[in-house]
C-alpha cells in the first residue's frame, strides 16, 4: 500500500513539474507576432521544435509562460526527422509590448 502511494504521489509531481501546456483563451486572442519592437522590452530569446500546424500555439504558450505578450520570429527551417517526420525549426525574441 505505501508502494503505490509512493508511486501515485511520484506520478504527480512529475505531472506538475511538466509545466504548463495549455494556454488561456484570452492569451492565445492577446499573444500576438510583432515587427517593429521600437516600444517594447525584450524578455529572451528561445527556440522551438514543432509540427507547422501547431507550430503558433507552442509559440504563443512560451510567450505566455516567459510573461510576455509578443514574439517575434528570426529564423525557421524545415528538417527531416527519421525520413518521415517534417520538423519546423523556430528561433524567436520573446517581448512585452503592452
Amino acid at each position: 500500500m505505501k508502494k503505490l502511494i509512493l508511486v501515485l504521489m511520484l506520478l504527480a509531481l512529475l505531472a506538475c513539474a511538466r509545466g504548463n501546456r495549455y494556454l488561456p483563451p484570452e492569451a492565445e486572442q492577446s499573444i500576438r507576432s510583432v515587427t517593429d519592437t521600437s516600444k517594447c522590452t525584450f524578455i529572451k530569446n528561445a527556440y522551438l521544435e514543432s509540427r507547422a500546424s501547431v507550430m503558433t500555439h507552442y509559440i504563443q504558450l512560451n510567450v505566455y509562460n516567459a510573461g510576455g505578450d509578443s514574439y517575434k520570429i528570426t529564423s525557421t527551417s524545415q528538417e527531416n526527422i527519421g525520413g518521415m517526420v517534417n520538423a519546423t525549426l523556430v528561433n524567436f525574441e520573446i517581448w512585452k509590448c503592452k
